[in-house]
Formats: C-alpha cells, structure tokens, sequence
C-alpha cells in the first residue's frame, strides 16, 4: 500500500492524514478511492472499489476534481498478455480538448488497479473564438513559409491514402481547436483558447505544430515535429555486409526494395539526392544478389530487422500494431547529415564530410521506435517528454543492434562516422548521466525543444544500467550500485513503460513511477527486477532506490520567503521506498536541522504506525528557529533509519528563505515596454512601464500612484494613475503614459522612470533607469566607412546570444581602416544545439547565431535607389577539415549573409569560395522598388563559429562589411521645346536633370530624331535642324550615367514641335517657380504675350496626381500659387501644357 502521512510532532504524536504538500480538496476527495503515489497525478485504487476503467470517471468524475463542463473521453483500449486492460482518457472542457491532458485507468480482473497522467482542475474558459479556422491557417502558413507542401506533392498524398486505407486522408492542414498551455502544465489558468494546426514543408523541410490564439490571432506557440536523427535475395548492406533480405520481382531478372511478407509492406526508394518526394524512385537490380545499392539495402534490411524484433520480442506488428507499411526513403537532398521520422516514413541522408550515410541499423530502428512512441504514448517533442521521446528511441534503436547485429555495441552511429551518443557513458558526447547534472540542457533560448537530444542522455543511461548494471558516483555526490537484468528484461521493462503506462506529458519522474509500476507487473512486487529498475532511475538521480533501511528527505517546505517571520518552525517530506519490508510502531527515524551554520538540532522520531514503502510523510522539528532578522537564511536537514546523530543516509544542504519587512507600501518600476529601438520611431511614441509591488498581503484598488519618466535627464513628465485592481506579491502590470514621446529626431533617447507613491518608505527600487532607445541618424548618400567616432549613430547592431557584430580594423577594406565584422560566437558553448545548414534550409535554423545590422535609409526624394558595399567572407574549413575531413569546399556554407529590406530578403545567400583568401568584392543592388519611401535595409549574418584564441591562427567564419553607400541613381527628365520649320534650336538638355551630387555624368544618345538633325556639342547641350518643310513632332531618347558607374543610368526624351511660327506656342515664358525647394506652398510666375489658356498638373514620384488646375492668363505677367501642405515631402513635377506645347519642372517639398 501507499498512503501519505503527515506527522507534526509535539511531544511524539503521529495521526495519519492525507494533506502532505497541501493536496486541495481535489486530492481531498481523491484520496477517499485511492492512494496518491506522489503529486504526479499517479494512484492506486483502494481494494472498496469495485468498478472497471471505463466507468470510474462517470462514477468519480468530482473526485478527480472534473467539473460540470469536463467530460473524460476513451480514446483508446488495448488489452496485454498480463490480463490488464488500459483505457487511455482524453479531457475535453466544454467539447473541446486539453491539449496533453490524457488519463490512463489499467483495469486488473476486470476492476481499476491504478491510474496516471495528467488532468487540469478549475478550467474556466470562454470558448467563443475571435479568428475563424481560415484566418488561423493563413497565420500559421505564414509562420511556415515553404517552395512546397507536403499536400502539393502528389506521392506524399498518394502514399498517404494508402497507409490510412482512407482515399481522404490527406496532409492539407485542418485547424483543431483546442485549450492548450505552452508548457502542458496542471496550471488552469495557464490555458488559452487557441488552434492547433499542423502545418508540413517538403521545400525547404520543417514539420511543426503551430498554435494560434482563438481570441488574438497571435502564436502562442510551436513545436518542431522532424525527429531526428517477394523473393529471398541477399543484399550487399553498406554497413552489414551481406544479409538476407526479401525483394520484389516485378519482371523477368528485375528485383526492387519491396516486399510484402511483413505487415503491409516494407518498400524502400531514393530520392535521388533530392528533396521531392514525388520524384523517388525504386532501387532495383537484375539478380537476388542485391548490390546496386548499399545504403538503400542497408535501410531496407534494417527496416526488416526492427520488424522483427518488435513482432518477435513484444508481439508488435509494425509500428501501430496494425501491419502498417514501413515507408523509407533514401538518398535524400544532398550533404544532408541527419534522418528523420514524419509521422508516415522514414528519411535518410547521405550524410556529408563528417558522417556517411545515415542508414545503419540502429539509426533505422531509432528512426521507427519514433512511430511506436507516436502510436503509443505520444510523448510530446518538447521539454523533458521530448527528451523521453528521443531516450525510448535510442533504447530500442541499440536494442535492435543487440538483436541483428553481430558486434553490437551502446553507441548510436559510430558506423556512419563520430558516435552521436554513448549510452554507456552519455557524458562522452556532452549529454548528462544524471537528472540536471552536468551537461543537462535548460536550452533557454528554446533552441533545441527544451534540450530533447541532450536531456534525453539520462534515461539512456538508466536503460544501460539496468541492462548491464554498473557502480559509481552520480553527479549529486551518491554513490549507487546497479545489478543488471539482461536485455530481455530491460527492454520488456522499457517497452512496457512506454506502450502502457506513458502519457503526452510524462516527465522523467512519472516515468521512474511507470517502470517500477511495469516491472512489478511482469516480475511480481518486490522482485529483484522492480528494485532494479529503481536503483537504475535512483543512479540518474530521478526518484529514490529500494532499500529496507534508508529514509529519504524529499524537500523542505518551511519557513518559506514571508514578510515579518519571527519564530518559525522547520518542515520537511520524508519518503521510504522499502519493498517487501514496512516500518513498524516505535522504529525510530533520526533527524537533525541546522540553521544558519548554527548548532545541530537533533530530533527523534518515533513511529506510532505502520509506514509502508512507497509512502510519504510530513515532519516539523519541534524546536523553532528564530527567523527575525531580515536578510537570506539558509537550513541544512539530515535522516536517517535508527537512533544516533551521525551516520545519515540523506541531506538537503542548502535550502534558503527569505525574511522580509512587513509592509504593504512598497512599489517600483522594473522596467519598460516601450518604445523600442527602431527606423519607424515617430513624434508620437507610447511610453510604457512595468510597475511591480514588493508588498506582502495586497495593496487595495483604487490607491493613486504619482509615476514619472524622463528623457535625457530632461524634464520629467508626471502623471498620476489609479490602481486599477488589487496588487498582490510579486504581481506585476504596463502602465502608458499618457504624454507620448518624440523619438523622431536621430540619436539616442536615455529613458528613466520612478514611482511617487506618497506613503511608500522604501525608495531604493522605485525607479528603473538607463533605458535606451535608438533612432539611427539617416544615411542619405554618405558612404559609411565605419571610422567616424560616431558611426554607430547611424545603424542599429542587433545580435543573440551566440552571434556577435562590431566595428574593428579587422574588416576594413583596402584604403579604409575600419569595417564591420558580422559572426557567430565560441562553438564549444553551443555544439549540441547547432544544426548544419544544408544551403535550403539556412535561414529556418540556428536562429541563435542570427547578427543583423540595420540602416535606415531615406529615398522618399529619390526615383531610383541603389546600394554597393564591399564584403569579404571567411570560412573555418581549414580547421573543420582536421577535425572532420572532406573537402574544404564543403564548410563554404559555415558563413552566410544576406540582405534584407523591410525584412524582406534580397536575392540569395552570399558565401566565401575560400576559408580565407577571398578578396573584397564590390556588390551593387538596385533597391528602386523602395524608392520615394523611407526604409530598413538589414545584414544578416548565421555565421556557426568567430575567430577564437584557442584556434589560433586559424580564420573561422566571419563577413567583413565596408564602404556601405546607399544613393538615388541619376534623374534624366524629358524637355518640350518648339522650333520653326526653318530654323535650329539649342537645347540645354541637362539642366533640368539631376546628379543629387553623386558624381558627374556622362551623356549619350540613343535614338536620332527621324525628321531632323541633331548635333551634341561639347557643352553637352544639342542642336537640332529640322528636315526642310516638315511640320509635326520629332522626338530623340538619350540617356545619363554616372562617370564613375556606368550601368546606373536614367534615359529621357526630347519632344520637337515643328511649327511655322514659334511666338504661337511659345507665348508663354515661365519666369520663376518658388521657393524650391519649398515647405508647404508654391508659386509659379508666366509672362504671356496674348491671353492663353494654361494647364498645370503637379505630380509625384509615383506618377500621381496630387494638383491639377486649369488657368487663363492675361497679357502681362501672372501668379498662381499651389497649397501642398498636406502633401509629404520628396520629389513632384510641375507639367505646364498650352495648347501648342509642353513643359516639365521638378520641385523640392521639404
């Protein structure tokens, strides 16, 4: 039996409870039908309950704390050769699923025995969605950008329908929607309402799950679903040599890598070194004798083999127990180091200069072992279930190697080049032995789905042990002892744990719990297997070992961090994982606490009740401790089994609390929200604070709080809010001031804020100061060389935590002294979580080695815009090469950069041809698409490793950046001009056109007028003669370069009006256009010879028309003036048309 028990000892007296941990009245009502094994939501029926699995929530449904709008739902029943029964549960709140949330009830002789997994109480959600199921799928398609989804390709969908045996089935994503929390915690009020859409990219490849907030539309999160990592013929296997295996003869001496005798099928193709699965093929030879193909015959014999061993060894047929065809594809893309499981088949690549081909065996049946997880316990791929996840497969994958292979071993994939793991001594390949040991991964930055291909080291070494057993010392100081139980009975052990027992969300713990619970099921309670298989989990440091004459300490729980603490008294959970042996009435139990390296207090314990293995109980130590005086203190606890003060078996050295002053008054500012460093700052930009309460108990609604900010020690700007809810400890909310911040000006904004609250006493953290914000100066047209002391004024440097950008003579072009360096970071610190890009998918991984620097750019004035800067690369293949071998021509895409507007990316990839002797090369991009706006031009570089001390003097992986120059291109703007049929006109054809500075031009002439002559003459201005008698129009093109850069150019026309006379259409002179540039209105000035009608259209960059007004004009002189306040500033065109000609100015707005 296992029951929790709670002792408070005054004098010695013990009563039994079931309040441990402070259960709430859930486990309250719990514990009235079952024992509680843990917190972990495990239990065991009390013999009183009679009723079977299927009914025990319609019976209990309040007791598992299921409320009025919760429904438990079977979703699946399997029966076992040991007469269990296992009805798996999925919650549903108001018809919907909890995502995770899974139940199992194993039935013994037709009554619930025991039950676990997760089940979330108190949810209280609005199910109205604000977002439709559309709306959703367009959001997480967006986050998957892709060439090609699985559903375009028409051999996933076909191979689909096929293995479904449903002619509907496809990929084509349907949005579910689901109640769901990030981290699948028992937190009700952690779950939102939210759509879970799968979404599966073939170009380039990613599988993930995205969900999308039902009520916002914003993605509250997504998991990475790629899982890494008939006629009797003999096959030649790449890594086997030769084994037999069964083909398929489909025409006279043509065999191919089908076969049917096992399950649906075993088929195997080639990609081709491709990524398109509609363009696979067989792998085919003309005789029994297989050898067209020894890494296709490799995968194909070991898809054979892990059939076999698990229809052999457990009874499976196939991965989902229902025959289902196992799918490989080999060969696929090209330098692809990895392989993969889907969800339907296996992927298999080539491998590259460090690996070969991904194709041996226990790879394979590591690959396959993720479709049993999947038609299984489903584990999710994040966090510690992903990490069980990746350990179950590694555990069969070595397993199958154990069962086909002939010199089997505890490594995964030392056939295909450097082992990826060692099971036997994980700490090898920078994975831990031991339960947030060394080498465990809290991966942060979520870089590696919570640190499943790291973390998963752990369980790895459990299985070795319990297999082989092993003595040694953990990396918590404990010395432990393992007798291994063989293969056979480990892997038994193993897969029963994972089939039967494990749920969506199992963490390490739940598992300890699940294997004991499974070994007792096959080897009987108390057997040699069952303690074992803890002392196994216990030498990993997850859950605690068999032992008749050991008590364990599981935690403290008091003093906890209050406010006035005075005298306290000291709790604690104690645990005893006896077997076959209880501890009986008057057993003593040892204790002792020490307090701020103070004295020893010792205590005894002395049982007045049964206390049975597995179960748990509270202890206080009678003597308090004085716990006034403010600050941290610390307590150290020890047990032990027996009376004495020395010789204990178990600690906690270490816990520490904190005694705050008692106060309700205390609040502060922790930090801001916004603004945020950006191009797009304005006039107006919110500012936003956290106000966080230092408090105790609460502090009311409605209290009125002074808050202020300031700018550049400015002066402040004070407000006064009302607090709108009560403030509870720790709690937290955004204050936005009203008054706005003008970020608009280039520079550098210094941002401070503080709270006034007129009672609050305790000042030292009411203010947060040092905020930065950056609005980067605008480029125009200067060349950035990056020597100026101010250069970094005019972009912004964004990295993350592994990438690194900053200006050194390091990156300096010729005849410069400073550039900017772009690279990654110390690759030591990070190599279990890189992923070698392939040249497809270089953008999609490694986000943490991401460094960009942005520049914003100001063309609105400009009709063109164009961009050159100088750039060197450098890659590390020198030193990669010695370490790894192949062609240093393979680490090129070590180091990439590329451009990007407004986010935007430009063109492809930019990498180095050698490690280190590129030379600078000059690159010129047209950016006219931007032109007459402002913009944000970003270099982005995914560099995997910088330049480090300990590699000297060998060059890694860097972009040197110089000489950046954003410009407008030159202007060439048509002329109008009349002319008599008997006489020449000179044209000064580039005076209305525009060099903006850049550099003088060079003129050319494209096209000769037909009806005439022209001549250019040096001055650049052009004589044109009309052909004798010719009346009408006459046109030549020409075009404008700069000197200095010939291919950026403008052309223009020059339209001729032949006329009899010229006063007829020339009646009209414009005298003056002004200002120009001008602020908000302009004035145009004609003189006419003669009343005329006049024209006049004003037009922007974009050829629209902002101003349009037809005039007559008298004799004399005339004014028209134009109002364009509301227009932005930049480049217009002034055309003035009369009836016989036309005219084309440019003016400036400001």
């Amino acid at each position: 039996m296992r029951n929790i028990f709670t002792l408070v000892v005054c004098s010695v007296f013990v009563f039994a409870s079931f309040t441990a941990n402070s259960q709430t009245n859930k486990n309250s009502s719990l514990t009235k039908i079952a024992w509680l094994n843990g917190t972990n939501g495990a239990i065991k029926f009390k013999p009183q309950i009679k009723l079977s699995g299927n009914k025990i929530f319609l019976a209990y449904k309040s007791a598992f704390g299921l409320g009025v709008n919760d429904e438990m739902k079977i979703i699946r029943q399997e029966n076992d050769k040991l007469g269990f029964v296992h009805y798996r549960y999925q919650q549903y709140f108001k018809s919907l699923p909890v995502d995770g949330a899974v139940y199992i009830i194993h039935d013994k002789n037709g009554k619930a025995n025991t039950g676990n997994g997760q089940i979330v109480s108190g949810l209280n959600i609005q199910v109205n969605t604000n977002i439709s199921k559309t709306e959703a799928l367009n959001i997480a398609l967006k986050e998957v950008p892709s060439q090609k989804y699985i559903w375009q390709d028409n051999e996933s969908e076909t191979m689909l329908k096929q293995i479904k045996k449903d002619v509907n089935a496809t990929y084509y994503p349907v949005p579910e929607l689901v109640l769901f929390d990030k981290k699948f915690s028992k937190n009700a009020s952690s779950y939102k309402l939210a759509y879970k859409i799968e979404i599966y990219s073939l170009i380039p490849l990613q599988r993930k799950f995205i969900y999308v907030d039902a009520i916002t539309g914003n993605i509250i999160h997504s998991i990475n679903m790629i899982q890494h990592t008939d006629v009797n013929a003999v096959g030649v296997t790449k890594y086997n040599g030769n084994q037999p295996i069964v083909v398929d003869s489909f025409a006279f001496k043509q065999f191919r890598l089908r076969e049917y005798t096992r399950g649906n099928g075993i088929i195997t193709k080639s990609t081709q070194n491709g990524e398109d699965y509609n363009l696979a093929v067989d792998v085919t030879d003309d005789s029994t004798f297989f050898n067209s193909d020894d890494v296709a015959i490799n995968a194909h014999w070991a898809a054979e083999m892990t059939y076999d061993y698990y229809l052999n060894t457990f009874s499976r047929n196939s991965y989902d127990n229902n025959g289902a065809a196992l799918l490989s594809y080999v060969h696929y893309s090209n330098q692809y180091a990895n392989a993969f499981w889907d969800g339907t088949r296996m992927t298999y690549g080539d491998g590259n200069s460090q690996y070969t081909a991904f194709t041996s065996l226990e790879i394979c049946g590591h690959e396959i072992t993720h479709a049993v997880t999947q038609s299984t316990a489903n584990l999710v791929y994040q966090d510690e279930p992903g990490a069980l996840n990746e350990s179950f497969s590694d555990m069969f994958g070595v397993s199958i190697e154990f069962f086909a292979d002939t010199t089997p071993d505890w490594l995964m994939g030392e056939d295909i080049g450097t082992p990826l793991r060692s099971m036997s001594n994980p700490n090898d390949y920078q994975n831990p032995d031991t339960y947030h040991g060394t080498f465990w991964d809290t991966d942060p930055n979520n870089m590696d789905n919570g640190g499943v291909h790291t973390n998963s080291g752990v369980g790895n070494y459990w299985f070795y042990l319990l297999t082989d057993g092993g003595t040694d010392t953990n990396d918590n100081g404990s010395i432990f002892s393992v007798t291994g139980l063989g293969h056979a009975s480990a892997e038994a052990i193993a897969y029963r744990t994972l089939s039967v027992y494990l749920t969506p969300t199992s963490q390490y713990y739940d598992t300890y719990l699940a294997s004991v619970q499974a070994a007792e099921d096959l080897f009987g309670a108390c057997s040699n297997e069952v303690y074992q298989t803890a002392n196994a989990w216990a030498a990993v440091g997850v859950g605690y070992p068999y032992d008749n004459q050991k008590v364990y300490l599981v935690d403290v729980t008091s003093p906890t961090t209050s406010c006035g603490l005075s005298y306290a008294n000291v709790s604690t959970i104690l645990f005893y994982n006896g077997c076959d042996t209880s501890l009986l009435p008057n057993d003593t139990i040892s204790l002792a606490y020490q307090f701020d390296s103070g004295t020893k207090i010792y205590e005894n314990l002395i049982l007045s009740a049964v206390w049975n293995g597995g179960d748990s109980l509270n202890y206080t130590f009678t003597t308090p401790v004085d716990a006034s005086a403010l600050g941290t203190h610390t307590v150290n606890c020890w047990v032990k089994f027996g009376s004495g003060t020395s010789g204990y078996n178990d600690s906690i050295i270490g816990y520490t609390f904190n005694t705050l002053l008692q106060q309700n008054i205390d609040v502060g500012i922790v930090g801001f929200s916004s603004p945020i460093s950006s191009c797009s700052l304005t006039n107006n930009e919110p500012v936003a604070v956290k106000v966080h309460f230092f408090g105790c108990d609460s502090l009311a609604m409605g209290n009125t709080i002074d808050i202020a900010y300031r700018v550049n020690n400015g002066t402040p700007v004070t407000e006064q809010f009302v607090l709108p809810t009560n403030m509870y400890p720790s709690d937290t909310f955004t204050y936005v001031f009203n008054q706005k911040l003008d970020a608009s000006g280039d520079g550098t904004y210094t941002l401070d804020s503080w709270t006034a609250f007129n009672v609050d006493t305790l000042n030292t953290n009411d203010m947060f100061s040092g905020y930065k914000v950056k609005n980067p100066n605008y480029l125009g047209t200067t060349i950035m060389g990056f020597e100026t002391s101010n250069a970094l004024d005019y972009f912004l440097i964004n990295t993350k935590q592994f990438s690194n950008a900053f200006i050194t003579t390091q990156a300096h072009a010729p005849l410069s002294a400073k550039g900017l360096l772009m690279t990654g970071g110390n690759a030591m610190l990070y190599l279990n979580l890189l992923e070698i890009p392939t040249g497809f998918n270089t953008w999609l991984i490694n986000e943490f080695l991401s460094a960009k620097a942005n520049f914003c750019v100001d063309a609105t004035t400009w009709n063109s815009a164009y961009l050159k800067f100088d750039l060197k690369q450098t890659h590390g293949g020198t030193l990669y090469s010695q370490y790894l071998g192949g062609n240093i021509n393979d680490y090129t895409i070590a180091s990439n950069m590329r451009i990007l507007t407004n986010n935007t990316q430009i063109g492809g990839t930019y990498n180095p041809s050698t490690p280190g002797s590129d030379a600078f090369v000059t690159h010129l991009i047209d950016l006219t698409n931007y032109a007459g706006t402002d913009f944000e031009f970003t270099f982005e570089t995914r560099n995997i490793a910088k330049d480090t001390t300990i590699f000297i003097p060998f060059v890694l992986d860097n972009a040197y950046i110089d000489n950046v120059h954003f410009f407008p291109g030159p202007l060439a703007v048509d002329d109008t001009i009349a002319v008599s049929n008997i006489s020449s006109v000179t044209i000064p054809v580039l005076d209305n056109d525009n060099d903006y500075g850049i550099s003088s031009v060079k003129f050319t002439l494209l096209t000769n007028p037909a009806h005439g002559n022209v001549t250019v003459n040096s001055d650049t201005t052009l004589t044109y003669t009309p052909n004798n008698a010719y009346l009408g129009y006459d046109t030549l093109s020409y075009s404008i370069c700069y000197n200095n850069d010939t291919i950026i150019c403008d052309e223009a026309l020059v339209i001729f009006r032949v006329v009899e006379s010229v006063d007829d259409i020339n009646g009209i002179d414009v005298n003056n256009v002004y200002p120009n540039p001008f602020k908000d209105e302009l004035t145009l000035q004609y003189s006419a010879k003669n009343i005329n009608s006049v024209s006049i259209t004003i037009s922007n960059t974009l050829s629209q028309t902002v101003k349009s007004v037809t005039k007559t004009l008298n004799a004399g002189t005339n004014k028209i003036t134009f109002n364009l306040k509301e227009q932005p500033g930049g480049l217009y065109f002034v055309t003035i048309k009369t009836k016989n000609s036309v005219k084309t100015l440019k003016v400036t707005k400001l």
